[in-house]
C-alpha cells in the first residue's frame, strides 16, 4: 500500500504542476473517491478533487439555459425594432416642412420665426424717408 501512496503523491505533484495526462488524472480522481485512509500530504488534493467533482455535478435548471435559436430570434427581433424606429425618425425628418427660412436656414418653429421680426423694426426709418420722397414728387 505504501508504493500506491507514493505513486499517488507523485501523480498529485504532477497534477498540481499541470503535467498529468487524462488517464493519470482519472486514476487520481478514482483513488480519491475510493480512499478511506488518506495521508495528510494528500488531504489538500482530496478536498480539491472532491470540490471539482461537486462543481462538475452542478448544473443550472433547464428553464434558465439559453437556447441558441431563441437567442438569435431575440436578436433579430431587436434589430428589426431598431430598424423600424430609425426608419420612422428618418421619414419624419424628410417629410417635415419648414415654417420659413431665415438667412438660408430652415426654421420649423413658428414662435422662433415670429421672434425674428424684431429685427425688421430698423426698416421703419426707411418708411419715413420714402414718404418724404413721395410728397416731394407730388408737390413738384
Amino acid at each position: 500500500m505504501n508504493e500506491r501512496h507514493e505513486r499517488i503523491e507523485r501523480l498529485a505533484e504532477r497534477w498540481f504542476a499541470a503535467q498529468t495526462t487524462d488517464a493519470e488524472e482519472c486514476e487520481l480522481r478514482e483513488w480519491f473517491q475510493q480512499a478511506t485512509d488518506v495521508p495528510d500530504s494528500l488531504r489538500e488534493a482530496q478536498a480539491l478533487f472532491g470540490g471539482l467533482d461537486a462543481l462538475a455535478g452542478e448544473c443550472s435548471p433547464e428553464q434558465w439555459k439559453p437556447r441558441p435559436a431563441r437567442r438569435i430570434s431575440l436578436l433579430w427581433g431587436f434589430a428589426a425594432a431598431a430598424a423600424v424606429v430609425l426608419g420612422l425618425f428618418v421619414c419624419a425628418e424628410l417629410l417635415r416642412k419648414p415654417y420659413c427660412y431665415i438667412d438660408g436656414v430652415a426654421v420649423y418653429d413658428k414662435e422662433a420665426a415670429l421672434q425674428t421680426t424684431v429685427y425688421l423694426e430698423s426698416f421703419s426709418a426707411f418708411e419715413d424717408s420714402g414718404r418724404m420722397v413721395d410728397e416731394l414728387i407730388r408737390n413738384n
